[in-house]
């Protein structure tokens, strides 16, 4: 049963405030994430013809993006009755095709569809949302189609399978750790260097490393999300606010639709598992007998938290980076370290846990590079075993390209880096510290919130990208 066009048109024109004013006042004052830029060229873009597809996970500034750039383009001359937005999660839109929808917008002030922008946010509540978003690329050639969604590698299967073509991919990942530093105005505790790593890169040393590191603390706690991080004072309970978003929302609402689950408190229990262990290296045994679920049921679960971009597996390899025939074990991450604070409250560095979550507060800072080969090193051979936690290898596995071995210490050991360094012949690696920043010949030893701000620094000001 659908609902009276007067309701929905009138739904509509709530949605869409600008027409009145051509002014969105609370989003256009918010700061503009380092990722915006990026977005908005493939927004104005006309050629090549796409739709663009904003993907990631809750909370971390996909609609606030949008409503930038609907402001941006009027600043830019666009008329405001020529944008529409439409949130798919809204009730009184569900299961409505998208051409329905932008018809009964347009008759609101008899606009033509000829230039118009239109913004789909939560598109994955749509079903089977990219043969409609299709459709429109196909027969509207002079408009612009724009949506999001926050089950990411769900959207990104079906863009890839339905969209090749039509749709760009734009990945919006939580907010990295040189964001949250450059954006709450901590650069003053930084101060550029150099370090020689396959000749003359760029770095970072902290004047006040001590207090650089409580930032590093503070963004693991609650900086991957921006409504939070950039305004901590004014957010009561953070913690409360990230749990009801990842339960609430996430694991009984956005799953069960995309996947039809049913039983969401094992998924939630499931879940709670694998948070608690981020970072850590298991086993599917380990794993059946923790959670008392069955392989099968395991795997399937891994995929539901992945397509809802709250975890991501790291695969292994062995000493000479070679992949296993069978995969039995796996490291998990939480993509961004603040989940487990909505789950299991605050953590300080002192807790028995936080080299874990340093851990996955720097693997996090590798999200946006998705398209690298990115493992973990694990081998036992007679009585030598080791590990390091993090390499990439080239998309053959012939070659490693660099390593990183992650501790939270100023005395890190270095044995089995090296070791898997002489193996693959490599003349340099990193190794992580608490503090200590050291640029011998062979290991750079730098704290890890340093670490962690130019991995993501050097991504976003898309310099030196070879580098780590």
């Amino acid at each position: 049963m659908g609902f009276d066009k007067k309701i929905l048109q009138a739904r509509i024109a709530d949605d869409n405030s600008w027409w009145v004013d051509g002014k969105i006042p609370y989003y256009n004052d918010l700061s503009k994430r380092r990722y915006y830029r990026g977005f908005f060229d493939l927004v104005t873009q006309r050629f090549p013809h796409r739709a663009v597809v904003l993907m990631g996970p809750r909370r971390i500034g996909k609609t606030v993006m949008m409503y930038q750039a609907i402001q941006n383009l009027i600043h830019e001359g666009v008329d405001p009755k020529q944008i529409f937005y439409f949130s798919l999660d809204t009730p009184i839109y569900t299961n409505m095709p998208l051409e329905e929808l932008i018809y009964d917008g347009l008759a609101i002030h008899s606009t033509k569809l000829e230039d118009a922008y239109f913004f789909f946010d939560e598109i994955q509540y749509l079903k089977d949302w990219e043969i409609h978003l299709k459709s429109l690329v196909d027969r509207h050639r002079k408009s612009k189609f724009i949506a999001s969604g926050s089950a990411a590698a769900a959207l990104r299967m079906k863009s890839i399978e339905s969209g090749a073509g039509r749709f760009t991919d734009y990945f919006l990942p939580p907010l990295t750790f040189s964001e949250y530093i450059d954006l709450n105005g901590y650069n003053d505790l930084l101060v550029e260097t150099h370090v020689n790593f396959n000749g003359p890169r760029r770095f970072y040393k902290s004047l006040d490393i001590e207090t650089f590191n409580n930032h590093f603390v503070d963004y693991i706690n609650f900086g991957g999300f921006p409504e939070i991080a950039l305004n901590a004072e004014k957010v009561k309970n953070p913690e409360r606010v990230i749990q009801k978003d990842i339960t609430d929302k996430v694991i009984m609402k956005d799953l069960p639709s995309l996947f039809g689950i049913e039983n969401t408190l094992e998924l939630q229990q499931f879940f709670n598992v694998l948070s608690y262990r981020t970072g850590e290296i298991l086993d599917y045994k380990k794993v059946s007998q923790e959670t008392k679920t069955d392989s099968k049921t395991i795997k399937k679960y891994i995929k539901y938290l992945e397509a809802a971009f709250l975890i991501k597996v790291l695969h292994r390899v062995d000493i000479s980076a070679k992949r296993f025939k069978n995969i039995t074990q796996f490291k998990i991450y939480l993509t961004n370290p603040s989940l487990y604070i909505g789950l299991f409250g605050r953590i300080s560095m002192d807790d028995e846990r936080f080299p874990h979550l340093v851990e996955t507060a720097v693997y996090a800072q590798y999200l946006h590079r998705e398209h690298e080969f990115l493992r973990y090193a694990n081998w036992k051979i007679g009585k030598d075993e080791g590990e390091v936690d993090l390499i990439q290898v080239s998309n053959n596995f012939q070659n490693v390209n660099w390593a990183v071995e992650i501790k939270w210490s100023d005395n890190p050991k270095a044995g089995k880096l090296k070791q898997f360094m002489a193996k693959n012949k490599l003349t340099k690696a990193v190794l992580t510290s608490k503090t200590k920043f050291e640029d011998y010949e062979d290991l750079l030893i730098v704290p890890n919130s340093i670490y962690a701000y130019v991995v993501s620094k050097n991504a976003l000001d898309k310099q030196n990208e070879e580098m780590l």
